[in-house]
């Protein structure tokens, strides 16, 4: 898929540099129900501020603008394009419809929209796009394995493998005939794009990464996994440049019970950035609803997700590190210490982590706390949840960082006593008099720096 993705990033940056700034058509609201000829209607987002780029969308043969393809939009909006959903009776009406999109100073749009089409629609898209006037097309279950009018044009296929209308087979060659064609197919997805399940939704994080081509910066809400059919979120940050880049997956505090991947760990997130690290900072389940073995497994799918598509975020997947803070510091250690072969890290950095369950056993908070973690806990149960009792010469190399006024002070310190004693390779860093949580670091320069040098620290190793 890398040539697609490639060529895509060109389109877009002639379509940036070509963004029409003559206004030949007055400008008009983007709404529900507006009419690009006199019988037909089309639907519009198109948000004031800098012009995007547009996907126009073509619905199958059942249904019309506003059915069928509401997911569609969503993505579409997440990746902060601008759409129009129309209706239509003919290929003509397609062609008129594009028209009337693209008149210069309409809508807030760059020139030269991808084409989207779902069903018959897909056909129609792939028989329209080689016109010149689209710079890519995307289609879901299409029944076209016809050769392209323009064999430049970049192409996204989704297809389900249990397609009893049209099956996958000679659309998947086809686009292997395709001179920039990327084909997904989606396990066990029958025709219809709207009746795929939540387990098949991977499409989306697809497609929101063709839309994105190769452009950097924050984003937002990617789903990494689903639990339950429920998504895994997190955020990444990819940096300018060519890369491929070193990536750090981030895990937060929150003592196993709280907290996001917003909360708290920003003042890391924006020292990683600056440092020109990739980031990936996650979500995962939190307890009592979950044990501390189904958060490490959540830990370990977002490495998966990592590693899986690290040509997607341009990083390099032999240089993914760990970094977690309070109890994602646990987290985040024990998984170093109980490595997979599909989600290994070359270090690994914890801030004020938990290395040892049993300093909780000697009050009623401690054991209660224990209790919302794991249930009817024992010591053994403890002790198998306990970095410090995981250590081996194997370990990658790790960043500890530790203030002194926080009840974690002296686990640290027993910690790095036994990582010494195993001849791993580790560093330390005590801040005097600093407290629990970096968010209340943000006024001292000294226990900030500390994550400056984490960041040195993680270049290095």
């Amino acid at each position: 898929m890398k040539q697609a993705y490639s060529l895509f990033a060109l389109y877009l940056l002639i379509a940036s540099a070509s963004a029409a700034q003559n206004t030949s058509c007055p400008p008009i609201p983007a709404t529900t129900g507006i009419h690009y000829n006199a019988e037909t209607l089309l639907d519009a987002s198109a948000p004031n501020g800098d012009p995007r780029p547009a996907v126009i969308i073509i619905h199958g043969h059942s249904g019309n603008r506003r059915t069928h393809i509401n997911q569609v939009l969503e993505v579409v909006e997440e990746a902060n394009w601008a759409w129009f959903s129309i209706d239509y009776t003919s290929p003509a009406d397609i062609h008129q419809a594009a028209t009337f999109i693209q008149c210069p100073g309409r809508f807030n749009i760059l020139r030269n929209p991808v084409l989207i089409g779902e069903d018959t629609g897909a056909a129609l898209a792939l028989r329209l796009a080689g016109d010149g006037n689209y710079r890519s097309v995307v289609v879901f279950g299409t029944n076209s394995a016809s050769p392209l009018k323009d064999p430049r044009i970049p192409v996204l296929i989704f297809h389900g493998d249990a397609d009893d209308e049209f099956p996958i087979a000679p659309i998947q060659k086809a686009c292997s005939l395709w001179q920039h064609c990327a084909f997904i197919p989606i396990p066990q997805g029958i025709h219809n794009l709207e009746n795929w399940h939540p387990d098949q939704w991977s499409w989306k994080e697809d497609l929101t990464a063709w839309l994105r081509a190769d452009r950097r910066g924050e984003w937002r809400d990617i789903v990494y996994a689903l639990s339950n059919g429920q998504p895994l979120l997190m955020d990444a940050f990819v940096p300018e440049g060519s890369g491929p880049f070193p990536a750090i997956v981030v895990v937060h505090g929150g003592g196993w019970e709280a907290g996001d991947r917003r909360t708290c760990v920003s003042p890391l997130l924006d020292v990683l950035a600056q440092s020109g690290f990739a980031y990936f900072s996650i979500d995962y389940r939190l307890t009592p609803y979950v044990s501390n073995a189904d958060q490490l497994e959540d830990v370990r799918s977002a490495l998966r997700y990592v590693h899986q598509h690290a040509q997607r975020f341009h990083v390099d997947p032999n240089r993914i590190a760990l970094a977690g803070e309070s109890a994602g510091g646990q987290l985040v250690t024990q998984l170093a210490s109980l490595p997979c072969a599909d989600c290994s890290v070359n270090a690994v950095l914890s801030l004020y982590g938990v290395y040892d369950f049993s300093q909780f056993t000697k009050d009623v908070d401690g054991k209660q706390m224990l209790t919302r973690i794991f249930g009817n806990w024992s010591p053994p149960a403890l002790q198998d949840a306990s970095p410090i009792h995981h250590i081996t010469r194997t370990l990658p190399p790790l960043f500890l960082i530790q203030g002194t006024n926080d009840e974690l002070y002296p686990g640290a310190l027993a910690y790095d006593k036994a990582l010494t004693t195993a001849g791993v390779r580790h560093q330390l860093v005590v801040l005097k008099g600093a407290p629990h949580g970096m968010e209340n670091w943000v006024n001292n320069p000294v226990w900030l720096k500390s994550l400056t040098d984490a960041a040195e620290w993680l270049k290095r190793n």
